[in-house]
Order: C-alpha cells, then sequence, then structure tokens
C-alpha cells in the first residue's frame, strides 16, 4: 500500500485541524458533527495540514533525537544551513549565502515579528486581498493599519493592480508590503516580471517587502515558481523571504521555518 492510500487518524493526539476550528480568529474544541448539519460527518478543509504520513527519512532523524533524552535548547547548525542553502539552490536556483538564513518559530511568528521591527503603530502595511487571514492578523494586533491593494479578477484569473499599488506605495505613511508569492488563497504563480515590477515599485518609494513563500514547493504541473531570489541585487536588497519545510513536508508541528536577508542592514 502507498502511505498515500494510509487513511490515518488524528484524533486524540491535539490535531489543530481535525479536533479543533477556529471562529473568531480564535481555536475551539470541534465535535465531529456540527450542529448545523446535524449528524452529517464534516469533512475539515479549513487549514493547509496533509493527511499523509510524514516521510520516513524525517521520522527516523526525529527518532534518534528523542532517543538522546535531552531536549534543551538549541542553535542552528552548519548542517541545517547547508540544507536550507541546497533546496533553495537546487529547487529553485537561488544561492542563499548562510549569514542571509535565520531560522525562525513560524512564520506568521515572523510576520509579526517583522511588522514591529519595520513599522510603527499607526502606520500602513500593505497587502493583496483575498490573501491569508493571519496577514490581516499579524497587522492589526500590532497596532497598525491595513492598505488594501486588492487582487482583481479578470477572466476567471486574478491579476494584480500594479497601478494602486504604485499609488498606495507612494503614501508617506506606508513603508512595508507582505506579498504572498505562490498566492494563497487565489492559487496564482506570479511571474518573474510580476514580482520585478512589485519590487520595483517598493523599492522606488522605500517600502520594505517581505515575500512569505511557504507554498513555493507545491506548484501544478505545467506551471514554474519564480522565487523572488531570482530578481538583480538591487531589488534584493529591498526584500525578505520566509520559507519553511512546512508545507512541503507537512512539518508544521515542528514550528520551523526561516527568513532570507539578503541586506545585512
Amino acid at each position: 500500500m502507498s502511505e498515500l492510500d494510509r487513511i490515518l487518524d488524528q484524533r486524540g493526539m491535539n490535531s489543530l485541524k481535525w479536533e479543533f476550528t477556529v471562529r473568531n480568529g480564535e481555536p475551539e474544541v470541534w465535535k465531529e458533527t456540527d450542529p448545523e448539519l446535524g449528524e452529517e460527518q464534516v469533512l475539515s478543509m479549513w487549514v493547509a495540514d496533509m493527511d499523509f504520513r510524514t516521510a520516513e527519512p524525517v521520522i527516523q532523524a526525529l527518532r534518534e533525537r528523542v532517543e538522546r533524552g535531552i531536549f534543551g535548547y538549541a542553535s542552528k547548525t552548519e548542517q541545517y544551513l547547508d540544507a536550507v542553502q541546497g533546496w533553495m539552490s537546487k529547487r529553485h536556483g537561488f544561492q542563499v549565502e548562510q549569514e542571509w538564513i535565520v531560522p525562525t518559530v513560524g512564520i506568521v511568528p515572523a510576520l509579526s515579528m517583522m511588522v514591529r521591527k519595520f513599522s510603527n503603530p499607526g502606520e500602513k502595511v500593505l497587502i493583496q486581498r483575498p490573501v491569508y487571514y493571519p496577514f490581516t492578523n499579524a497587522i492589526k494586533n500590532n497596532d497598525r493599519v491595513v492598505l488594501c491593494n486588492a487582487l482583481k479578477l479578470q477572466n476567471n484569473r486574478y491579476e494584480m493592480d500594479l497601478k494602486d499599488l504604485e499609488q498606495k506605495a507612494a503614501d508617506p505613511n506606508v513603508h512595508l508590503m507582505i506579498l504572498c508569492n505562490p498566492h494563497n488563497p487565489v492559487g496564482r504563480v506570479w511571474s518573474f516580471e510580476d514580482l520585478q515590477k512589485v519590487g520595483q515599485i517598493c523599492r522606488e518609494h522605500q517600502v520594505l517587502l517581505i515575500s512569505d513563500e511557504i507554498h513555493g514547493d507545491l506548484i501544478m504541473p505545467g506551471h514554474q515558481f519564480n522565487c523572488f531570489g531570482l530578481q538583480d541585487q538591487e531589488l534584493l536588497d529591498n526584500v525578505i523571504i520566509s520559507t519553511a519545510p512546512s508545507k512541503t513536508f507537512n512539518l508544521a508541528g515542528l514550528k520551523t521555518s526561516n527568513l532570507i536577508i539578503p541586506n545585512p542592514r
């Protein structure tokens, strides 16, 4: 039997997907049946969490670490940095220097951290709705203001409104933009030219760009992910790229992610 055919019961292990739901932004215990649907079984499809067993090499590596019996503080290792470098190079053609890699405990906490670091209370932060709702939370929960450069639906395909983006990036109260690349939830894989134009607009108006690329490894056949890291150095100096193995390998519970920061300043 293929691991893709194996059904795993995740109940009883504090699974956010199968034992909780989010209402009004807060998790709450979720029963197997929803009172609004009577006794009908409800499929949990609200969170990006796969139901496949984790790859055996990952399980074995964790097993070996658990057998050591020590769970104290740890730091990044050369082996870890090499793995991040190798993945970005082989998969996406992005040559990352080790000193650019900053491990974090998840992209969502990292977004909040960057909002606090690179903007001030009351300032505006650009996002492109419809978009992953924690972007909004990271802004509002830190006393910043959401400024929406809404995507346009044209011929059943979402496009960026670059004219509107140019106007809003020129606002002197805007110093930060959070980009979703590829875009969640609309499914767009942004072209190299799209990213270049966004990068140029942000650089021209001194708006720091954060590119969330957590879904970059999960692309439909016939399409190509364009990592922002492939842009020229001038644009790279004004971007922070966030990546993680959590979507690719279904490891969200391990709280492992990275910020790639090409500009040391």
